[in-house]
């Protein structure tokens, strides 16, 4: 029988609550959190791992409400570090005036922070946008979007808005916007966390030190609570150039991956993920279960992996080991994705893909979220009847934190 992950994790934070505590409390003191994350978690009963990490999160509204009050007062203690005199923050969003979900989350993450006592203004990287523009969101809700003006080292709204703080919810996958660059007044996220910069490797490399370290405290197999991965660059898909890097990856995480699953009495197949090394919105992703599969790559395939978002080319991969999960919701594989604010979980939800597997990528076309339990408190208990389920949630928010610790670490490293 298979050591379950989540009860193992459970029984540590039960027995163990305060030294978890401090341990996190001690490493966010040497590295201060960043303002907020997501991170996409796969569970497959054996092991629990985070296998992405978004410093812009663009679900909002999918957390719940008693989230979103935690999510205020996290935002409250983040900000006053920041800005201890400070009350006015600038949203900068991405450009996505079409995706009415996305708005949605904008018009939420505007909505907590002015629960956590801020004044809010959206303001728009859109360079041909001369006057306010107001959008509808998803539920039908207005917001307010507005040009910028530079002064000096100083940003604000035409209408003279000067903001204590300026917080990100754009990606700047093409790069730092010039208008933001050596502001006198504070970027969160700092614009070198945009995807122009930013790789998974570095992430996942953060990782794997701040796991290990959690392992070694708390006497588990680190195994249990990270991928394996390896990372290629020089790749250009369209011209196969660099794709025996790839495949020489696939096979070796393949390998450490099934010398696992022996020791574990695993007897499914190992596979992995091949995933653009930046970048987000699912793009970029293929999966394999050996290096022939990379080099028998079709066109089709070829053509998907070269571009990611806004048209980037896709030069630089990680091959990471694939963790299959075991959630479902309404019988569909779902993963659970958790939101952190000032490196602590206040909430989450499931990603559910109907038609997909446990084996695949979930976050692609047809993807829809659904609330999970986000009690904060509750043991996982075996279920003692039909409508019973357990509460993952604080376990889910200590991986999650790991994650969060490593993104912080990301820009010492």
């Amino acid at each position: 029988m298979h050591t379950l992950i989540l009860p193992l994790l459970d029984d540590i934070i039960a027995a163990r609550a305060d030294k978890v505590t401090a341990w996190f409390d001690a490493r966010f003191d040497e590295t201060p959190a960043l303002p907020y994350s997501s991170v996409d978690l796969r569970h497959s009963g054996v092991k629990l791992a985070p296998v992405d990490t978004n410093l812009f999160s663009a679900g909002f509204n999918n957390i719940s409400r008693a989230a979103r009050g935690r999510a205020a007062d996290r935002f409250r203690n983040h900000l006053a570090r920041i800005a201890p005199e400070g009350g006015r923050l600038l949203l900068v969003p991405e450009n996505h005036t079409r995706n009415l979900h996305y708005l949605e989350n904008v018009r939420v993450l505007a909505e907590i922070i002015e629960a956590a006592g801020w004044e809010v203004r959206l303001g728009s990287l859109m360079y041909d946008l001369d006057e306010a523009m107001v959008l509808e969101t998803a539920t039908g809700a207005d917001i307010r979007v507005e040009p910028l003006r530079r002064e000096g080292g100083r940003i604000g709204t035409l209408d003279g808005f000067v903001p204590d703080v300026v917080l990100m919810n754009n990606d700047m996958t093409a790069g730092a916007p010039s208008i933001l660059v050596g502001l006198d007044q504070p970027v969160i996220p700092p614009l070198e966390l945009g995807w122009y910069r930013r790789r998974k490797s570095g992430h996942f490399s953060a990782y794997g030190q701040v796991a290990d370290a959690f392992a070694e405290e708390f006497d588990i197999d680190p195994w249990l609570i990270q991928a394996l991965w390896h990372q290629c660059g020089q790749i250009n898909f369209r011209e196969k150039a660099g794709l025996g890097c790839v495949a020489r990856g696939v096979d070796k995480v393949v390998h450490l991956t099934r010398e696992k699953y022996r020791q574990y009495g695993i007897e499914s197949d190992p596979y992995v993920f091949v995933k653009a090394d930046s970048g987000t919105y699912g793009m970029g992703v293929m999966t394999a279960k050996s290096g022939e599969d990379i080099l028998e790559m079709n066109k089709k395939t070829r053509h998907k992996m070269n571009v990611i978002k806004e048209g980037a080319l896709n030069t630089e991969v990680i091959v990471q080991e694939g963790v299959p999960t075991v959630d479902l919701i309404d019988g569909e594989s779902a993963e659970p994705v958790i939101y952190l604010v000032d490196g602590r979980a206040v909430g989450g939800f499931y990603r559910v893909n109907k038609g997909r597997g446990e084996y695949d990528s979930l976050n692609a076309m047809g993807a829809y979220f659904t609330q999970m339990c986000d009690e904060v408190e509750p043991r996982i208990e075996p279920a003692s009847g039909a409508n019973d389920a357990p509460c993952p949630f604080r376990v889910f928010g200590v991986v999650g934190g790991l994650a969060a610790l490593a993104a912080a670490r990301e820009q010492v490293i």
